[in-house]
């Protein structure tokens, strides 16, 4: 699994289904549509959004 941004709207078709992302989402997909995506142009990898405490303060 990667993380992922969209910067355009993308839909990954795979026998059977096909799954819309919108521009602007931020989410952990699998490689195969990372890799389709950003071959494309429609997307970019990143990190991981960082995690919170159980304080809700952000980790360090």
């Amino acid at each position: 699994m990667v993380w992922v941004r969209y910067t355009a709207n993308h839909n990954w078709v795979q026998p059977g289904f096909t799954i819309a992302y919108k521009a602007g989402m931020h989410l952990n997909v699998t490689r195969d549509c990372a890799d389709e995506a950003v071959e494309r142009g429609v997307a970019v990898k990143t990190a991981a959004p960082k995690r919170e405490k159980v304080d809700g303060k952000k980790a360090e």
